[in-house]
């Protein structure tokens, strides 16, 4: 018979052994935020301004000198460091369990990410550290199709309390990494797209007869077909399908299959290579690219190294950003893949824009997220200056007005 031990003294060594919890704040906190320079992201900087969060919303946003505090809200005095809002990840593998890759079909509409959610799991949490505050996790490219995708908040809590949307993407692959196969259909890129056009226009058809049901225009309900289900947000462009795709051969396939003739949502993930070649034809169906993680291409007729974002950037693409296709670039370099586009030519505003409202525009969240603009979540972060300077790093992270990173009291993780 084992001796009797007392539970105590053993949960306080775990408790001990785990550190310190992330800092969390009570539900229906007020709080006050002064800081040097409050970015926006939608409009100009406020050069010492005040964020008023209330309910886990922001409230107001203006200089400090026009914003009055009430006396029942904490204030949270930043000094001279910057405030932005949260990061926003369009292009996130690490949400979960792993990464979603079922290799015995090329398309797989009945698979989603949302059964491998793990919330505020510890890749998440080194990624609040570097500011991402919202990510889109979603299934793998090794596939054509690989399955729904779902976007979520990247702080604690359950499922219901971190999900933003779901389905939050249709994700397919139509360039690369599905063409490393055996030589069966599909391997190919002819075949490829036959696949992926046959599966939708399956997928078009189940929605559209719904439709026609839910319309009155049918009498009897089609057959309900769970495979096909997450395919009506998509047809109803509610949602987007994020393509990973690149080259101007493998785009301009994108164009005309998925937004011409599928009439989708369409968001350009990836995009790299000699992608931008083609940005013409990108801006006139106005679709977001999202580039990355590749940030430059070597360009054989100048002999120069041309910075894939500016590119696209110089060719008027209006909703642009990038992204880290986590974990291929570390979830909490995001702002490094910015920064590293201004590098090779792009404006630092627009770059700033490109991790947070623009990524929110393609994945359709901006309602919520990407700015601080009253009504939407108190996502912020608190930066020693310029996110997009390496000497610079994240102090502080809210989301939805809980303070989840502070590192005067966690472990600094990034």
């Amino acid at each position: 018979m084992l001796p009797f031990v007392p539970l105590a003294p053993i949960v306080a060594i775990l408790l001990v052994a785990a550190g310190p919890l992330p800092a969390q704040d009570p539900e229906g906190r007020r709080v006050a935020v002064h800081a040097g320079k409050v970015i926006t992201c939608a409009g100009d900087p406020i050069v010492d301004g005040t964020v008023l969060v209330r309910d886990g919303k922001i409230e107001a946003v203006g200089p400090r000198s026009e914003i009055e505090v009430p006396d029942d809200y904490e204030v949270i005095d930043c000094g001279d460091k910057f405030v932005m809002p949260g990061l926003v990840e369009v292009h996130c593998h690490i949400g979960g369990s792993g990464d979603l890759n079922e290799m015995v079909y090329q398309t797989n509409p009945d698979l989603r990410t949302l059964d491998q959610v793990i919330p505020h799991n510890d890749a998440l949490k080194v990624g609040i550290a570097g500011g991402v505050t919202t990510v889109c996790y979603i299934p793998g490219s090794g596939t054509n199709m690989g399955g729904f995708g779902a976007i979520l908040k990247a702080g604690p809590g359950s499922l219901d309390e971190v999900l933003v949307r779901f389905p939050g993407v249709l994700k397919i692959a139509q360039w690369g990494n599905p063409e490393r196969r055996d030589g069966t259909l599909g391997s190919g890129r002819m075949g490829m797209n036959w696949i992926i056009r046959d599966q939708l226009e399956e997928g078009r058809r189940y929605v559209r007869a719904w439709d026609e049901y839910d319309a009155g225009e049918r009498a009897e309900p089609p057959e309900l077909d769970l495979k096909l289900e997450n395919f009506k947000p998509l047809f109803r462009r509610e949602i987007p399908v994020l393509v990973h795709t690149q080259g101007y051969q493998g785009i301009q396939a994108t164009l005309e299959m998925l937004h011409d003739a599928m009439e989708l949502k369409v968001v350009i993930g990836h995009g790299t290579f000699e992608g931008y070649l083609i940005s013409e034809e990108i801006q006139k169906r106005e679709i977001p690219v999202m580039a990355g993680p590749r940030g430059f291409r070597f360009d054989p007729d100048d002999g120069q190294i041309h910075g894939i974002v500016a590119e696209y950037s110089e060719r008027g693409i209006g909703i642009l950003g990038v992204n880290t296709d986590s974990p291929v670039i570390p979830q909490e370099d995001l702002a490094y893949q910015a920064a590293m586009a201004v590098r090779y030519g792009w404006n630092e505003e627009d770059a700033i824009r490109g991790i947070t409202i623009e990524p929110a525009k393609a994945l359709m969240i901006d309602d919520r997220v990407g700015s601080i603009e009253p009504g939407k979540d108190a996502d912020l972060v608190i930066c020693t200056g310029s996110i997009l300077d390496p000497r610079n790093y994240v102090t502080q992270v809210m989301i939805d007005g809980r303070v989840i990173y502070d590192i005067a009291k966690d472990r600094r993780r990034y």
